[in-house]
């Protein structure tokens, strides 16, 4: 049997990480980090060593694409999938520019998002529609 893909997930609104969390474990993946700020998510990833840090784009402090460009540069056998209620072409653009390896929207359903985490996983990029 193969190892679960291993996910950090970061998000300042705690209901939202919840959710998410949530619909990591039921899809099978190993949450093995959650973080509620940007620098936390690096530490994060730092510390558990996952294949993907699915991570909010707007939080306090490190933004999604700070911590995409920290983490590239880092620990670069890390993925990064930015997760955001914004899907502005110019956003998107600088969010990969920062190192994401995958874009998804909050209004994606929870199968997108997973999709996009284990897409991200084998290094394959997904982007909003």
């Amino acid at each position: 049997m193969s190892r679960a893909i291993r996910v950090v997930a970061a998000d300042d609104h705690a209901a939202y990480l919840r959710a998410t969390t949530d619909t990591l474990t039921r899809a099978g993946l190993a949450v093995v980090g959650v973080s509620s700020t940007g620098a936390g998510a690096i530490d994060e990833v730092r510390t558990h060593a996952p294949d993907v840090a699915l991570v909010d784009l707007r939080m306090p402090g490190l933004s999604g694409a700070d911590v995409a460009r920290a983490v590239s540069a880092r620990y670069p056998a890390t993925r990064v999938v930015i997760l955001s209620a914004y899907d502005d072409e110019e956003i998107v653009k600088l969010a990969i520019a920062a190192g994401a390896t995958g874009y998804v929207t909050k209004d994606s359903s929870p199968e997108e998002i997973v999709r996009a985490v284990l897409r991200a996983a084998v290094g394959e990029p997904t982007l909003p529609r």
